[in-house]
């Protein structure tokens, strides 16, 4: 493994993905590249009070918290599922870490919820960690 991306919406359960894409990446001394994606339309997103209220600097301690991990973070603009997967492609990523937020409920909310997407489109092996703890 030389690349682990983690999808993050800078929120608590996304922080604990976060924390065991970190893990990972320090067991198997590859890359750890953190990629926020701006939400294009979503107005509830602006003022969720469960994601962090400056996502600029919330990446800019991401380092700080993993010494000894090699991390990169990467801000992109658009549908999450859609960027997560296409930035994997890009960055030829061996795994996807991602949280399992969204990811409860109707069978019918689940079917398109960012979890189930990039699991259904991703190009390599996706790592669904469990947040129910933070939500």
């Amino acid at each position: 493994m030389t690349t682990i991306l983690v999808g993050t919406d800078t929120s608590a359960a996304a922080d604990l993905a976060l924390e065991d894409a970190a893990r990972l990446a320090r067991e198997r001394g590859a890359e750890l590249l953190v990629l926020y994606v701006r939400p294009g339309s979503d107005a509830r997103a602006v003022v969720d009070p469960d994601r962090a209220a400056d996502p600029a600097a919330y990446l800019a301690r991401v380092a700080a918290r993993f010494p000894g991990v090699m991390t990169r973070t990467r801000v992109e603009s658009g549908d999450a599922a859609e960027r997560i997967v296409e930035v994997a492609e890009e960055e030829r990523a061996d795994t996807i870490v991602i949280g399992n937020r969204g990811a409860h409920g109707s069978r019918w909310r689940v079917r398109d919820s960012v979890p189930n997407i990039v699991v259904r489109h991703s190009p390599c092996s996706v790592y669904i960690v469990d947040t129910r703890l933070a939500q």
